[in-house]
């Protein structure tokens, strides 16, 4: 595991054990909790190597124990068996090993001192925000307190070539003049909540998370309801990508999850204003639109409000500069450009991987490459990329 400091949770195997422990002691008794993280880290409770993997997960087990009054004595006795051996100091280097030091002497004296109360932390349940049928209606930031003036503003667009080869020919990926969206107004409708598990550990206890749509509207002027109620809804092109880097599957989806957070404090660089209304039959449209096509009906992940406006208005954005019609339910005669399929695509990349890789070879062949200092011969790299980028 890899580490970036001498304090307790500078590595991955501590802070990996303290998020293990905030996920699982809130949901099940601390037996059961414990007898959980044993099994996750097996590899470690059972090593036979003492090293400073071994330490990094017991000195996080402990000290998270500790700090909520439920370290038993047969860990407690068990770790300050490891701070007095001084295990795992030998990896340590230069001044570190006195950083280092200190740290384990500062867990060991806490150890050694009468924990507090037991205080286990509450489960962090998401609950759903809105209800299905609710209309949240966005003002969006102005470009004067949009510093970057990227927030509502889209140039770059997903890449052509998803697209079958008679739409992507037609399109670019750079849009000229921007899209720009600020001071706009623009709609979501909450289309009902989904479950996930909330924890990969413990079965039956879900995060609910409310689901929604983006309507196919943004104006300088606010859209009544009924406005609204005659607008169609956004498509968003989704993939998925296997852990070799290439795609399993693509399409299109209407829906995506906002989390609650950001309705609470927008920022003014993102938001202006929020508005909400209550309109249940709105719901029931967008299904009864939605379900007459053909789609993907994955929901996409999204943080922020404005995450969630490129990745949906891009597409908008993109096809319309082009002349290309696109699909927002209403027409059930037109459909979304056609895309490419996942052995297309992945052709693609590899042709693309093909290509670059020939350029560093061809680069790294040169007479200018072999005699350069390897300072020099970053530099080489770099200016290769931002000339294969077009930056």
């Amino acid at each position: 595991m890899g580490s970036w400091g001498t304090a307790l949770y500078s590595n991955d195997t501590s802070c990996d054990v303290r998020d293990t422990c905030n996920e699982v002691y809130p949901l099940v008794s601390i037996e059961e909790a414990t007898e959980i993280i044993f099994k996750e880290y097996t590899n470690i409770v059972n090593s036979d190597i003492i090293d400073n993997d071994y330490a990094d997960f017991w000195f996080a087990l402990a000290d998270w124990q500790w700090k909520h009054g439920i370290l038993t004595d047969e860990i407690k006795d068990k770790v300050i068996a490891l701070l007095e051996a001084q295990t795992g100091i030998d990896e340590w280097v230069g001044s570190d090993i006195k950083k280092r030091l200190a740290v384990m002497e500062k867990l060991l004296n806490q150890l050694k001192s009468p924990q507090p109360e037991i205080k286990i932390p509450k489960p962090k349940i998401a609950k759903p925000k809105h209800k299905a049928g609710d209309i949240i209606i966005v003002h969006t930031g102005s470009k004067e307190n949009d510093p970057k003036n990227w927030i509502w503003n889209i140039e770059e667009c997903i890449y052509p070539f998803i697209y079958s080869q008679k739409i992507s020919d037609k399109i670019c990926q750079t849009l000229n003049p921007p899209y720009d969206a600020h001071n706009k107004y623009i709609a979501i409708l909450c289309i009902g909540t989904e479950k996930t598990l909330h924890s990969q550990y413990v079965d039956a206890v879900f995060d609910e998370y409310s689901v929604y749509a983006f309507y196919d509207y943004i104006s300088d002027k606010k859209p009544t309801i009924d406005i609204l109620k005659k607008c169609g809804f956004l498509p968003k092109y989704l993939q998925y990508a296997n852990n070799k880097g290439y795609i399993e599957t693509q399409g299109w989806c209407y829906k995506f999850h906002l989390f609650s957070q950001n309705f609470k404090s927008p920022s003014k660089e993102q938001v202006q204003s929020l508005e909400k209304h209550f309109y249940p039959d709105e719901a029931d449209r967008f299904y009864e639109l939605f379900n007459a096509k053909k789609y993907l009906s994955d929901v996409s992940w999204d943080w922020e409000i404005y995450d969630a406006f490129g990745g949906f208005f891009d597409i908008k954005a993109q096809l319309e500069k082009a002349n290309i019609e696109y699909d927002n339910l209403l027409n059930p005669n037109i459909l979304n450009p056609v895309l490419r399929t996942p052995k297309e695509i992945n052709q693609i990349i590899i042709n693309e991987q093909k290509v670059w890789q020939e350029k560093v070879l061809a680069l790294e062949n040169s007479e200018a490459y072999q005699i350069a200092t390897e300072e020099e011969k970053i530099l080489m790299l770099r200016a290769l990329i931002k000339l294969d980028m077009n930056i």
